[in-house]
């Protein structure tokens, strides 16, 4: 099994007014996750109270993609987990795509796993 893996952490600032609503966003990551072939093995959300915001999660055969919304902040927050399959330039547009208008963005990428990183403890 290949154990490389690539981790990307998305920072979105954006004027979305879908960041509080669980639905929508359950429906429009796991419609992205389809289109690009991962696996969806599970999911979990939690909408917190009032105009709060939500997190979620979905258990992907290759990882996982969380997410965090702060709509007090105009903001979610994304972790993309993946093993053996780097997500294309495409997939991260399709991403981005449901958040317009986007204020800020930061996108980093990490290669994980025994050949990825460079990072060692002892």
């Amino acid at each position: 099994m290949d154990s490389q893996g690539y981790h990307y952490l998305i920072d979105i600032e954006c004027e979305s007014p879908h960041l509080n609503n669980e639905k929508i966003l359950k429906d429009n990551f796991n419609n992205i996750l389809n289109e690009s072939e991962f696996n969806i093995v599970g999911f979990l959300d939690k909408k917190f109270t009032g105009e709060g915001g939500v997190t979620g999660v979905f258990l992907l055969s290759e990882s996982h993609l969380s997410y965090h919304t702060y709509p007090e902040n105009n903001y979610i927050s994304i972790d993309l987990y993946t093993c053996g399959k780097d997500p294309t330039k495409e997939d991260l547009n399709k991403i981005k795509s449901i958040f317009n208008p986007i204020t800020s963005l930061n996108i980093s990428r990490l290669k994980r796993g025994i050949n990825g990183n460079t990072f060692k403890t002892t």
